[in-house]
């Protein structure tokens, strides 16, 4: 039987290729580069040598063959081969080269208890202690891959925040995450309901989360950025490319909304505005941390998601102490007679009808164009203006807020 083995072994282009065949059949086989499919077909024949070698001569793999198997194994980390398609991968082949020895079996009848009792078991043995070997490279890698890139999010973590280093530091980090450095991204800030870091399950429950999070926003889970700030899960999600800031407030709202709703592990979420860069990133994650923590002052009204948009005019008046003060004056004018701002609040909140703000007011439509007038003298204002109509929107939520 070794002497029909050493034969097959002479002439095994047709099993490489048959058992090349059979792989491009597993997921994570399908569409391979021809770098990536050289090196499979190379990583074939070395197992396929080192078992007729072993068979054939009794011939033990040598550390240099071993360190060249393992290292097949660390390779498919990087090339996207999931474990289980690997181990699969590993079955086919023992099934390949099976099948070429039972036919030499069927041709020879007189081998065929050598080959069921000695070549059979021995066969069974080597791939499963090669399949052992190389599962546990690929485990040894992703172990080191995943240090790897914990260390990288913690140095992002520290670019972006601290703005330690530059935008060179910023643009290389993200590239060897494997990210367009140049995207805009709009930041999410989840409050988790009862969390506890120090778990021994909390790691797993927040990859849960993001890869949640990945199939609601409808993108790769490798598209994501997440870290731990403030007590929050911030995660950063990509924008289309051309895609007009407003309208990736809206999109993304819409599907981070389902996303919180999916899940009563989440409390709320706050929702930033596009950013790029470092400096833009940081922004949008302090503005998603605001909106979340708007939505929980009881000034707004209790809903799963925040926008930073919804209060963008609030926060930008607020940013600047003159508006501010000036616009929070015009309530202090007013505020020494709570019938006429409640008056002016009603108007607002109901879009400025006057019939409808009368009932709702419980007074005569003669009655509230009084006060309306009140107030325009007062204030020097025209209630029919857009200008002051802005004006005086923004000073009542400021007024409410400093309330």
């Amino acid at each position: 039987m070794r002497e029909k083995l050493k034969e097959i072994a002479e002439n095994s282009e047709t099993t490489i290729g048959r058992m090349y065949q059979a792989l491009t059949r597993i997921e994570g086989y399908e569409h391979l580069t021809p770098a990536v499919k050289k090196d499979i077909m190379d990583s074939i024949s070395l197992s396929e040598r080192l078992w007729f070698d072993r068979i054939t001569d009794g011939t033990a793999p040598s550390p240099s063959d071993l360190q060249a198997f393992q290292e097949f194994g660390r390779r498919r980390v990087h090339q996207g081969i999931a474990l289980p398609s690997l181990l699969r991968a590993f079955r086919l082949g023992l099934r390949e080269v099976w099948d070429v020895c039972a036919q030499t079996g069927n041709k020879y009848p007189e081998l065929r208890d050598e080959l069921l009792f000695v070549v059979s078991p021995d066969l069974m043995d080597y791939f499963d202690q090669m399949a052992q070997l190389i599962s546990q490279s690929y485990l040894d890698e992703q172990y080191q891959q995943a240090r790897w890139r914990q260390s990288l999010r913690y140095q992002l973590h520290e670019i972006i925040f601290n703005y330690s280093g530059g935008d060179e530091d910023f643009r290389t980090t993200a590239k060897a995450l494997g990210l367009d450095p140049i995207a805009s991204r709009i930041a999410l800030a989840v409050e988790l309901g009862k969390f506890d870091r120090n778990s021994t399950t909390a790691e797993g429950q927040l990859d849960r989360l993001v890869l949640s999070a990945a199939r609601h926003l409808k993108m790769p889970h490798d598209h994501l950025v997440s870290l731990w700030h403030r007590d929050r899960l911030i995660i950063w999600a990509p924008c289309e490319h051309g895609e007009p800031m407003h309208l990736s407030d809206t999109r993304m709202a819409e599907r981070v909304t389902a996303f919180a709703q999916s899940t009563t592990d989440i409390k709320a979420i706050g929702l930033g505005l596009a950013g790029t860069g470092a400096k833009g990133w940081s922004a949008s994650a302090e503005e998603a941390i605001r909106a979340l923590d708007f939505g929980s002052s009881g000034h707004s009204e209790r809903r799963p998601v925040h926008q930073y948009s919804d209060i963008v005019i609030e926060e930008s008046v607020r940013s600047t102490d003159g508006a501010s003060r000036y616009l929070l004056s015009l309530m202090d004018h007013l505020s020494s007679e709570p019938d006429i701002l409640l008056t002016l609040e009603t108007f607002f909140a109901n879009n400025q009808r006057r019939k409808v703000t009368a009932g709702a007011l419980g007074i005569h439509p003669n009655t509230l164009d009084y006060r309306l007038e009140r107030i325009e003298n007062s204030l020097g204002a025209a209630l029919e203006d857009v200008g002051w109509i802005a004006k005086l929107k923004v000073a009542l939520t400021l007024h409410q807020h400093r309330s």
